[in-house]
């Protein structure tokens, strides 16, 4: 398998999640999306600065390509704390570029 083929199937699974409150805890991101993909979630990232502080954007990687679509729906335009959530999946903003 190389890398590009890796690569791509894990883009596959990832969501990317934007306008995510500064103060959005891991517990709260997983129970968005956990009801909506029942292949499971392999993991959460917030994205953090140097200093460690969140970015107001994090990544979501499921354990199967067929939930994103459906994640996806469900999670877009939802709040979390009176901040709207964006979800897109980054395998076709990739492949726009």
């Amino acid at each position: 398998m190389t890398r590009e083929r890796t690569d791509t199937e894990l883009l596959a699974k990832r969501i990317y999640l934007m306008n995510v409150p500064y103060d959005a805890t891991l517990t709260e991101l997983k129970s968005l999306v956990k009801d909506h993909a029942p292949g499971g979630i392999q993991e959460i990232s917030i994205a953090r600065d140097k200093s460690g502080l969140a970015r107001g954007f994090a990544f979501v990687y499921l354990n199967d390509a067929h939930d994103v679509k459906r994640v996806i729906e469900y999670v877009d335009g939802r709040h979390i704390r009176n901040r709207q959530i964006r979800a897109m999946d980054t395998l076709s903003q990739t492949s726009k570029g």
